[in-house]
Protein backbone atom coordinates (compact mmCIF):
# COMPACT_ATOMS: atom_id res chain seq x y z
CA UNK A 1 0.00 0.00 0.00
CA UNK A 2 2.77 2.63 1.05
CA UNK A 3 4.33 2.00 -2.26
CA UNK A 4 1.55 2.28 -4.19
CA UNK A 5 1.13 5.82 -2.80
CA UNK A 6 4.26 6.46 -3.35
CA UNK A 7 4.02 5.54 -7.08
CA UNK A 8 0.98 7.62 -7.74
CA UNK A 9 3.46 11.01 -5.77
CA UNK A 10 6.30 10.51 -8.47
CA UNK A 11 3.70 9.84 -11.13
CA UNK A 12 2.36 13.30 -10.39
CA UNK A 13 5.38 14.86 -10.15
CA UNK A 14 7.14 13.72 -13.53
CA UNK A 15 4.35 14.93 -15.23
CA UNK A 16 4.40 18.44 -13.50
CA UNK A 17 0.74 18.13 -12.42
CA UNK A 18 1.59 20.63 -8.91
CA UNK A 19 -2.44 21.05 -8.77
CA UNK A 20 -3.34 17.26 -8.81
CA UNK A 21 -0.43 16.56 -6.83
CA UNK A 22 -1.12 18.84 -3.75
CA UNK A 23 -4.50 17.50 -3.65
CA UNK A 24 -3.03 13.87 -3.31
CA UNK A 25 -1.19 15.24 -0.51
CA UNK A 26 -4.12 16.58 1.01
CA UNK A 27 -5.92 13.52 0.70
CA UNK A 28 -3.03 11.67 1.36
CA UNK A 29 -3.10 13.30 4.97
CA UNK A 30 -6.27 13.25 5.21
CA UNK A 31 -6.27 9.41 5.12
CA UNK A 32 -3.69 9.31 7.41
CA UNK A 33 -5.26 11.56 10.51
CA UNK A 34 -8.69 9.19 9.74
CA UNK A 35 -6.37 6.22 10.46
CA UNK A 36 -4.61 7.55 13.41
CA UNK A 37 -8.04 8.28 14.46
CA UNK A 38 -9.27 5.32 14.00
CA UNK A 39 -6.36 3.50 16.17
CA UNK A 40 -7.13 6.04 18.75
CA UNK A 41 -10.96 5.13 18.90
CA UNK A 42 -10.21 1.49 19.20
CA UNK A 43 -7.66 2.07 21.71
CA UNK A 44 -9.83 3.99 23.76
CA UNK A 45 -12.51 1.68 23.77
CA UNK A 46 -9.96 -1.32 24.55
CA UNK A 47 -9.09 0.58 27.54
CA UNK A 48 -13.10 1.84 28.67
CA UNK A 49 -13.36 -2.02 27.93
CA UNK A 50 -11.32 -3.40 30.48
CA UNK A 51 -11.98 -0.80 32.44
CA UNK A 52 -15.06 -1.77 33.18
CA UNK A 53 -14.57 -5.62 33.75
CA UNK A 54 -11.68 -4.21 36.16
CA UNK A 55 -14.44 -2.37 37.81
CA UNK A 56 -16.98 -5.14 37.43
CA UNK A 57 -14.75 -7.31 39.46
CA UNK A 58 -14.08 -4.91 42.25
CA UNK A 59 -17.96 -4.48 42.34
CA UNK A 60 -18.79 -8.41 43.44
CA UNK A 61 -15.38 -8.12 45.29
CA UNK A 62 -17.01 -5.79 47.63
CA UNK A 63 -20.58 -7.34 47.45
CA UNK A 64 -19.36 -10.38 48.52
CA UNK A 65 -17.18 -8.88 51.43
CA UNK A 66 -20.62 -6.83 51.99
CA UNK A 67 -22.72 -10.01 51.99
CA UNK A 68 -20.38 -11.76 54.30
CA UNK A 69 -20.56 -8.69 56.81
CA UNK A 70 -24.00 -8.69 56.55
CA UNK A 71 -25.04 -12.10 58.01
CA UNK A 72 -21.76 -11.94 60.52
CA UNK A 73 -23.45 -8.63 61.59
CA UNK A 74 -27.26 -10.75 61.67
CA UNK A 75 -26.02 -13.19 63.98
CA UNK A 76 -24.19 -10.71 66.24
CA UNK A 77 -27.41 -8.82 66.54
CA UNK A 78 -29.40 -11.77 69.07
CA UNK A 79 -26.15 -12.45 71.21
CA UNK A 80 -25.60 -8.49 71.96
CA UNK A 81 -29.92 -8.09 72.46
CA UNK A 82 -29.20 -11.18 75.10
CA UNK A 83 -26.67 -9.52 76.83
CA UNK A 84 -28.02 -5.98 76.93
CA UNK A 85 -31.04 -7.69 78.11
CA UNK A 86 -29.10 -9.48 81.04
CA UNK A 87 -27.07 -5.71 81.81
CA UNK A 88 -30.22 -4.27 82.18
CA UNK A 89 -31.83 -6.49 84.99
CA UNK A 90 -28.58 -6.63 86.74
CA UNK A 91 -28.27 -2.40 86.22
CA UNK A 92 -31.58 -2.30 87.64
CA UNK A 93 -30.80 -3.86 90.99
CA UNK A 94 -27.44 -2.31 91.26
CA UNK A 95 -29.23 1.20 91.15
CA UNK A 96 -31.99 0.79 93.46
CA UNK A 97 -29.85 -1.47 95.64
CA UNK A 98 -32.32 -4.15 95.37
CA UNK A 99 -31.17 -7.36 98.19
CA UNK A 100 -31.83 -9.56 94.95
CA UNK A 101 -28.35 -8.88 94.06
CA UNK A 102 -27.11 -11.28 96.87
CA UNK A 103 -28.58 -14.37 94.70
CA UNK A 104 -26.57 -13.37 91.49
CA UNK A 105 -22.63 -15.10 92.35
CA UNK A 106 -19.86 -12.88 90.75
CA UNK A 107 -19.23 -15.30 88.27
CA UNK A 108 -22.42 -15.21 87.33
CA UNK A 109 -21.81 -10.94 86.90
CA UNK A 110 -18.27 -11.60 85.26
CA UNK A 111 -19.16 -12.96 82.15
CA UNK A 112 -21.49 -10.19 81.74
CA UNK A 113 -18.55 -8.37 81.15
CA UNK A 114 -16.73 -10.73 78.61
CA UNK A 115 -16.59 -9.33 75.09
CA UNK A 116 -16.18 -12.22 72.29
CA UNK A 117 -18.59 -10.62 69.66
CA UNK A 118 -16.72 -8.15 67.92
CA UNK A 119 -17.57 -7.31 64.49
CA UNK A 120 -14.79 -7.69 62.04
CA UNK A 121 -15.56 -6.14 58.61
CA UNK A 122 -14.12 -8.01 55.25
CA UNK A 123 -12.47 -4.93 53.67
CA UNK A 124 -10.29 -6.45 50.92
CA UNK A 125 -11.86 -5.38 48.13
CA UNK A 126 -12.62 -1.85 48.74
CA UNK A 127 -9.55 -1.73 50.50
CA UNK A 128 -7.41 -2.73 47.15
CA UNK A 129 -9.82 -0.69 44.58
CA UNK A 130 -8.36 2.39 47.22
CA UNK A 131 -4.67 1.61 47.34
CA UNK A 132 -4.90 0.92 43.25
CA UNK A 133 -6.32 4.22 42.58
CA UNK A 134 -9.19 2.62 40.81
CA UNK A 135 -11.94 4.55 42.43
CA UNK A 136 -12.92 6.16 39.53
CA UNK A 137 -14.04 2.94 38.21
CA UNK A 138 -16.89 2.98 40.36
CA UNK A 139 -18.55 5.59 37.89
CA UNK A 140 -21.95 5.82 39.85
CA UNK A 141 -21.36 8.80 42.14
CA UNK A 142 -24.45 7.70 44.36
CA UNK A 143 -22.93 4.46 44.37
CA UNK A 144 -19.25 5.34 45.19
CA UNK A 145 -20.57 7.47 48.17
CA UNK A 146 -22.47 4.80 49.49
CA UNK A 147 -19.11 2.35 49.62
CA UNK A 148 -17.19 5.77 50.94
CA UNK A 149 -19.36 6.23 53.31
CA UNK A 150 -19.78 2.37 54.56
CA UNK A 151 -16.10 1.79 54.67
CA UNK A 152 -14.41 4.80 55.63
CA UNK A 153 -17.02 6.20 58.07
CA UNK A 154 -19.44 3.47 59.48
CA UNK A 155 -16.71 0.75 59.77
CA UNK A 156 -14.75 3.50 61.35
CA UNK A 157 -17.28 4.07 64.27
CA UNK A 158 -18.49 0.31 65.05
CA UNK A 159 -14.48 0.13 65.08
CA UNK A 160 -14.27 2.52 67.66
CA UNK A 161 -16.85 1.34 70.02
CA UNK A 162 -16.03 -2.42 69.15
CA UNK A 163 -12.35 -1.49 70.74
CA UNK A 164 -14.12 0.68 73.77
CA UNK A 165 -15.93 -2.57 74.63
CA UNK A 166 -13.24 -4.75 74.11
CA UNK A 167 -10.62 -2.55 76.63
CA UNK A 168 -13.27 -2.36 78.88
CA UNK A 169 -14.29 -5.80 79.05
CA UNK A 170 -10.26 -6.04 79.40
CA UNK A 171 -10.73 -3.67 82.52
CA UNK A 172 -13.32 -5.45 84.37
CA UNK A 173 -11.95 -8.88 84.10
CA UNK A 174 -8.57 -7.76 85.12
CA UNK A 175 -8.72 -4.74 87.39
CA UNK A 176 -11.82 -6.31 89.15
CA UNK A 177 -10.67 -9.81 89.83
CA UNK A 178 -10.51 -9.72 93.41
CA UNK A 179 -14.33 -8.36 93.44
CA UNK A 180 -14.97 -11.71 91.98
CA UNK A 181 -13.34 -13.61 94.47
CA UNK A 182 -15.19 -12.47 97.09
CA UNK A 183 -18.19 -13.96 99.28
CA UNK A 184 -21.47 -12.53 99.25
CA UNK A 185 -21.04 -13.04 103.16
CA UNK A 186 -22.04 -9.48 105.02
CA UNK A 187 -22.40 -8.29 101.03
CA UNK A 188 -22.47 -4.07 100.81
CA UNK A 189 -23.76 -2.56 98.02
CA UNK A 190 -20.74 0.40 97.87
CA UNK A 191 -18.29 -1.94 98.54
CA UNK A 192 -18.78 -3.27 95.00
CA UNK A 193 -19.55 0.40 93.46
CA UNK A 194 -16.19 0.89 91.17
CA UNK A 195 -17.30 -2.60 89.92
CA UNK A 196 -21.12 -2.25 89.39
CA UNK A 197 -20.01 1.31 87.53
CA UNK A 198 -17.79 -0.13 84.85
CA UNK A 199 -20.99 -2.99 84.63
CA UNK A 200 -23.29 0.03 84.26
CA UNK A 201 -20.48 1.44 81.55
CA UNK A 202 -20.66 -1.89 79.61
CA UNK A 203 -24.21 -1.67 79.43
CA UNK A 204 -24.30 1.65 78.03
CA UNK A 205 -22.17 0.54 75.22
CA UNK A 206 -23.34 -2.65 74.96
CA UNK A 207 -26.72 -0.97 73.88
CA UNK A 208 -25.12 1.41 71.85
CA UNK A 209 -23.40 -1.37 69.79
CA UNK A 210 -26.46 -3.30 69.46
CA UNK A 211 -28.58 0.20 68.29
CA UNK A 212 -25.39 0.88 65.83
CA UNK A 213 -25.15 -2.51 64.47
CA UNK A 214 -28.84 -2.54 63.46
CA UNK A 215 -28.48 0.60 61.46
CA UNK A 216 -24.99 -0.53 59.28
CA UNK A 217 -27.25 -4.04 58.86
CA UNK A 218 -29.70 -1.13 57.05
CA UNK A 219 -27.37 0.92 55.01
CA UNK A 220 -25.21 -2.62 54.29
CA UNK A 221 -28.37 -4.27 52.50
CA UNK A 222 -29.22 -1.02 50.67
CA UNK A 223 -25.77 -1.08 49.37
CA UNK A 224 -26.10 -4.30 48.15
CA UNK A 225 -29.00 -3.93 46.67
CA UNK A 226 -27.28 -0.46 44.61
CA UNK A 227 -24.46 -2.72 43.75
CA UNK A 228 -26.69 -5.31 42.02
CA UNK A 229 -28.75 -3.06 40.06
CA UNK A 230 -25.13 -1.57 38.86
CA UNK A 231 -24.46 -4.73 37.93
CA UNK A 232 -27.12 -5.72 35.80
CA UNK A 233 -27.10 -2.20 34.12
CA UNK A 234 -23.19 -3.24 33.30
CA UNK A 235 -24.39 -6.56 31.50
CA UNK A 236 -27.36 -4.93 30.00
CA UNK A 237 -25.86 -4.32 26.32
Amino acid sequence: MIKFFRHIRQRLLSESKLSKYMLYAIGEIILVVIGILIALSINNWNTERQNDIKGTVYLEGIRNDLIHDTEFIKTLIPRYQDRYRDFRGLDSLVRIGSDSIFYIYFQKIRRFSYQTYTFYPRIGSYASLVSENSTALISNDSLSKQLKNIYEIQYVRIGTLGQELDDMATHISWERRLDYRQELKDFEHQDFDALFADLGEMHRNVGKYRIRMKKLLVILEECIEAIDKELENESTP
